[in-house]
C-alpha cells in the first residue's frame, strides 16, 4: 500500500482544497476528473460520477467559501484516452489537481505525467502497487492489490480451510495481474498449492475450456481477480458445468449491478475483498449522510466505488 511518505505536499493539497483551509479570499479550485463513462468499464465510471454530484450537492461550497469546479472527461475504458485526458487537464484546462482513473491501467497510463507537471493525482480504486511506486505526485485512498490479494488468501486457507486452489485471471490487466501476484505468494506461503491457472481475457464471452480445465484438477475453491463483466458470465458457466467450489474475487469484481443482473444465482455464494459494504454496522457521521443522499436521489443501495471518491 502507499504509506504517501515524500507526499505530505500532495495531501496537504487536497485536504486544503476539499476541507477548506482558511483564506482571505473566496477562490474557485479546479478539480480534473478521469473516468470511464462509456466502454467496457463504464460500470465504474458511472457510479463515480455519480457520487461526485452527490459530494458536491451536499458541500456545494468550501469552509472558506471557496468552489470546487470540476472538469470530467470520459476517457472510453482507454488508457490512451486516460493518458490524453490527463494531458488535457494539465495542459489546457491548468487543474490544480486530478481524479483518476478508477483502474490500473489506465491510471498507471497517467502517473508520467503527473509526476512531470508536478500535478497531484489521487485513485479512488486503482489498487496496482505500481500506480504509486516511484510516483511521488500520486496517491491512492483505497488498498493496494499486495494487501487485498493476502487478504483473499488467508481467506481462502483460514476461513475456507482451502488447500488447493485455481487462478483465473487476465495477464493483460495490470490489476488482475497483481492481484493474483499477491494471492499466489500468501497462498503457497499459507502451505496452499495452485495446480492450475487459467486465462480469463477481457472481452471475451467463452470461458468454458477454461473452466472444465479447472473443474478437472477438483479444486478446493478458485480464485478470480478479474472484472465484474468476464467475472458473471463465468459464475453462468461454470454452474452450467457443474463446477460449483467457493469463489473468491477482488474489489472490481462485484462492483457493479451488471455482476448480478447478468449472473443471477451463479453468483450466490461469492466473496469479495472490497473497501466498504452497505450494510456495516458502524458508519462515519459522513458516509451515513452519504448514503442517505444517494439513496434519495437514486433510490437504488449504494456501491463501494462511489463511497472511496
Amino acid at each position: 500500500m502507499n504509506k504517501f511518505s515524500g507526499k505530505a505536499s500532495l495531501m496537504a493539497t487536497l485536504v486544503a482544497a476539499w476541507v477548506g483551509a482558511s483564506s482571505a479570499q473566496a477562490a474557485e479550485i479546479k478539480i480534473g476528473v478521469v473516468l470511464p463513462l462509456s466502454g467496457a468499464l463504464s460500470g465504474y465510471g458511472q457510479p463515480s460520477q455519480k457520487g461526485l454530484d452527490i459530494i458536491q450537492s451536499i458541500t456545494p461550497t468550501l469552509k472558506n467559501g471557496d468552489t470546487v469546479k470540476l472538469i470530467v472527461i470520459d476517457d472510453k475504458s482507454d488508457k490512451v484516452e486516460a493518458a490524453n485526458a490527463m494531458q488535457r487537464l494539465v495542459s489546457s484546462d491548468k487543474v490544480d489537481a486530478v481524479i483518476g482513473e478508477v483502474t490500473s491501467s489506465n491510471t498507471l497510463a497517467m502517473t508520467k505525467i503527473a509526476d512531470d507537471s508536478k500535478t497531484p493525482l489521487v485513485s479512488s480504486t486503482a489498487t496496482n502497487d505500481r500506480v504509486t511506486r516511484n510516483h511521488p505526485y500520486v496517491s491512492r485512498v483505497c488498498f493496494s492489490d499486495s494487501f487485498q490479494g493476502v487478504v483473499g488468501a488467508n481467506l481462502a486457507s483460514r476461513d475456507l480451510k482451502a488447500k488447493t486452489a485455481a487462478i483465473v485471471f487476465d495477464s493483460s490487466n495490470d490489476y488482475s495481474v497483481g492481484l493474483a501476484k499477491a494471492f499466489r505468494t500468501q497462498f503457497l506461503k499459507n502451505g496452499g498449492t495452485i495446480p492450475i491457472e487459467v486465462q480469463a481475457p477481457g472481452g471475451s464471452k467463452d470461458f468454458k475450456a477454461q473452466l472444465a480445465s479447472v473443474k478437472a484438477k477438483n479444486v478446493d475453491m478458485i480464485y478470480m481477480p478479474i472484472y465484474y463483466t468476464e467475472g458473471a458470465l463465468i459464475a453462468v458457466q461454470a454452474k452450467q458445468l457443474g463446477l460449483s467450489k467457493p469463489v473468491v474475487g477482488g474489489d472490481g469484481l462485484a462492483a457493479d449491478q451488471v455482476f448480478f443482473d447478468v449472473g443471477k444465482d451463479a453468483v450466490n455464494g461469492y466473496m469479495t475483498t472490497d473497501y466498504y459494504s452497505p450494510n456495516a454496522k458502524e458508519q462515519t457521521p459522513a458516509g451515513e449522510v452519504f448514503i442517505k443522499a444517494w439513496e434519495a436521489k437514486y433510490q437504488q443501495p449504494t456501491l463501494s466505488l462511489i463511497h472511496i471518491l
